[in-house]
C-alpha cells in the first residue's frame, strides 16, 4: 500500500492489494474490520505470519511467538497457533489469497520440498485457509522447478517475471502450465517507475495468459504509479484489440 494514498481512492483505481499486516505479528480484529469496510470482496491478499516461513523474528512491536521450531514451513505448535488468526483475518476481509513468502535461505533441497508438502497438506490446507494459497519461493529456486512443485501441492506459484538473464526474452515465461499465477514485481535495486519497455513486456505476459487467473502485485519503489501504468497499458491494448476486430 503506497504512503499517503487513502484506501477509498486506492480501490477506485486498483483492484488488488497485498497486505503484510499479519506478517510481523498479531493484529487487533479492528485492523481488518477497517479494511473490510472499504475493500471490495477478494481484493486483498494477506501475507502469512513469519512463523510459518522465516526462522528469524521480523521487526514488529509485538512479534508472533517464535522459537527454534518455527519457520521454514515446519509444522510446529507455534505455527499451529498462528493459523487460526490468519484464517479469521482472511475470512473477515474476504481475501483473494494468502501469500506464503519463503525466506531467501529456504533452498530447493529434497528435505525442504518434503517440508513444503507436509506444510500445505497437513497444516495450511486448502480447506483450512479457505481461499487461494500462493507460494513465493526465494533464493535459488528456478521458476519451472518451483512451478512443478506448486502444481503438485495444489498451490499458486508467485514469482517476479521481470527477473531474468539479460539474454533471455520476456517470452521465456510464455509456456508455463498452471491454473493460476501470481506476479510480484520488486524491481529490486532500481529507483523510480519501471521503464516503459519493461512494463510493455509485463503487459504482454499478462495478456498471453488471458485464460488464467493472474494476480499482479507491485512491491517496487514507485508501486502506485507502476500499477496504474500497467492498468493503462492493458486497457489501451484491449481497446486496440476491439478496434481491430471492428475493422
Amino acid at each position: 500500500m503506497p504512503a499517503r494514498i487513502e484506501r477509498e481512492r486506492y480501490f477506485k483505481e486498483l483492484s488488488y492489494v497485498e497486505l503484510s499486516a499479519l506478517f510481523g505479528g498479531p493484529q487487533k480484529p479492528s485492523t481488518f474490520a477497517k479494511w473490510a469496510e472499504v475493500a471490495p470482496k477478494r481484493a486483498i491478499g494477506l501475507v502469512a505470519p513469519f512463523v510459518f516461513t522465516h526462522r528469524k523474528a521480523q521487526a514488529s512491536p509485538k512479534p508472533w511467538p517464535n522459537d527454534t521450531t518455527t519457520g521454514d514451513f515446519r509444522v510446529s505448535e507455534l505455527a499451529r497457533a498462528a493459523l487460526a488468526p490468519l484464517v479469521e483475518a482472511a475470512r473477515q476481509v474476504d481475501a483473494r489469497c494468502v501469500v506464503f513468502r519463503s525466506a531467501e535461505s529456504f533452498s530447493p533441497s529434497a528435505a525442504n520440498r518434503a517440508q513444503l508438502g507436509t506444510f500445505f497438506n497437513e497444516l495450511a490446507t486448502a480447506e483450512a485457509i479457505g481461499c487461494q494459497r500462493v507460494w513465493l519461493p526465494g533464493g535459488l529456486w528456478e521458476v519451472r522447478t518451483a512451478l512443478k512443485l506448486a502444481n503438485e501441492l495444489g498451490v499458486t506459484l508467485g514469482f517476479d517475471p521481470m527477473v531474468r538473464a539479460p539474454e533471455e526474452p520476456a517470452e521465456i515465461h510464455f509456456d508455463l502450465e498452471a491454473e493460476s499465477l501470481y506476479f510480484r514485481i520488486d524491481n529490486a535495486g532500481r529507483s523510480g517507475t519501471i521503464r516503459n519497455e519493461r512494463m510493455e513486456d509485463l503487459a504482454m505476459l499478462v495478456e498471453h495468459y488471458e485464460d488464467l487467473q493472474i494476480t499482479v502485485a507491485f512491491a517496487s519503489p514507485d508501486r502506485w504509479a507502476d500499477a496504474r501504468n500497467l492498468k493503462k497499458l492493458l486497457a489501451e491494448s484491449s481497446s486496440s484489440s476491439v478496434d481491430d476486430d471492428d475493422d
